[in-house]
């Protein structure tokens, strides 16, 4: 029997359980006004809201755990993604590079895998705020002027 987090299993149990919490809150309403005196209407108009209120409260917060679910499930296809764009542009500059062997190809080479490196470190973690940049290859830094 699976009752992971998303089996078809766990959300019937969880829909019997609300449907049995929702009809005992409404029938200890019914019994608790009709102990008191009050009338049948008044009974019927105040169990039902009550009991529309427990409903409304548990829709809301099933909604409202699906509802931040699904954002950690977006922040995460936005890391795969950023992920993906990193390692993707380092390996393409390693598979040119490995084209030609001259130090320049192999210093390029060392660039992208530091490329890797800090994407693995920084980016895959899962930091949902935008990480810092990318390291600088070394041929760019050596080539700006000094300011």
């Amino acid at each position: 029997m699976d009752l992971g987090r998303d089996s078809r299993l766990r959300l019937i149990w969880l829909c019997v359980g609300v449907v049995l919490l929702v009809w005992m809150v409404g029938f200890g309403f019914d019994r608790l006004l009709a102990r008191d005196g009050v009338t049948r209407n008044d009974i019927l108009l105040t169990s039902n809201a009550l009991t529309g209120i427990v409903a409304g409260f548990l829709f809301f917060s099933l909604t409202n755990n699906e509802r931040q679910r699904r954002k950690l499930v977006r922040e995460r296809l936005r890391t795969i993604a950023e992920m993906n764009h990193h390692i993707r542009n380092s390996l393409q500059v390693i598979t040119y590079a490995t084209a030609a062997d001259t130090e320049q190809s192999v210093e390029l080479i060392r660039d992208s895998v530091e490329r890797i490196e800090w994407a693995l470190r920084e980016v895959l973690p899962g930091h949902v705020t935008a990480p810092a940049a990318p390291p600088e290859p070394q041929h760019q830094r050596e080539t700006l002027p000094a300011g």
